[in-house]
């Protein structure tokens, strides 16, 4: 690693490799330190080189980011700008009983109070969402995660097993069964207006 002339001559690629390595170890939760003890080099090091006051080598540097896992490429492609997406733990997600239709709906939140756009639904064993049809307010796509499924849309019946998907335009009339004795998994997506 090779030390940059003085602070106001700092070289800005170094400067900005610095800060991309401090965005990087900071989204994923670690201190300086912990980047050191995992990349088995000092403390020091790690700091000087956010500082962009030295330029790691390649090698150095893929050392660094093997520590996240992280590749060269990734790590250069890097937007600092770009929005980030996120995970949801199991058990996070916020869960909607209905227990006289024998389903449970799970959607995934989504950050800033946009519309849910993934339900993970589970029908019980004859489960039924009525013999009324019911009409959706917006369209809908979906999977058969497992199990099997019975959807009536408009005058058709089909029976949907694992692995194969709907879509359903807005204001579609359907409805859903169960007709197996195993619980039924159908991830739902929301399509945006």
């Amino acid at each position: 690693m090779s030390r940059t002339a003085d602070r106001s001559e700092r070289d800005p690629e170094a400067v900005e490799l610095g800060a991309r390595l401090r965005q990087v170890r900071e989204l994923n939760g670690l201190s300086q330190r912990e980047l050191a003890r995992r990349a088995g080099v000092t403390n020091s090091n790690i700091s000087l080189i956010e500082q962009g006051q030295i330029s790691p080598s390649v090698g150095s540097l893929a050392r660094l980011l093997d520590a996240f896992p992280l590749s060269l490429a990734q790590f250069f492609a890097l937007d600092p700008k770009a929005p980030e997406g996120g995970i949801v733990r199991a058990g996070s997600a916020a869960r909607t009983e209905c227990p006289d239709m024998g389903l449970t709906i799970e959607s995934l939140p989504v950050p800033g109070g946009r519309p849910r756009l993934l339900e993970r639904c589970q029908f019980a064993p004859g489960a039924d969402t009525g013999s009324a049809p019911k009409q959706l307010p917006a369209a809908r796509a979906g999977w058969v995660i497992s199990g099997s499924l019975e959807l009536t849309l408009g005058v058709r019946c089909y029976t949907l097993n694992e692995g194969d998907g709907f879509h359903l335009p807005k204001g579609q009339l359907f409805r859903a069964r169960n007709t197996s004795s195993v619980s039924t998994i159908v991830m739902i997506t929301n399509e945006a207006s």
